[in-house]
């Protein structure tokens, strides 16, 4: 199991993370060892620039 707080997998690569650690919302379910790239923005921005349109109040899980 991947550690809580290791948002990156490669020392190096700041544009990969665990998705899981970097994802805070209940409502998104993510696999243990799911890693995004992103090298245009910041990967722990994934929420907000990739989930646009879950809104809270009609209670849906991605």
């Amino acid at each position: 199991m991947i550690p809580q707080d290791k948002i990156y997998p490669r020392s190096n690569d700041m544009q990969t993370v665990y998705l899981k650690n970097v994802v805070n919302n209940v409502n998104i379910e993510v696999g243990d060892y799911t890693i995004y790239n992103d090298f245009v923005h910041d990967p722990c921005g994934f929420q907000g620039n990739n989930v646009l349109y879950h809104y809270p109040i009609n209670g849906d899980k991605l």
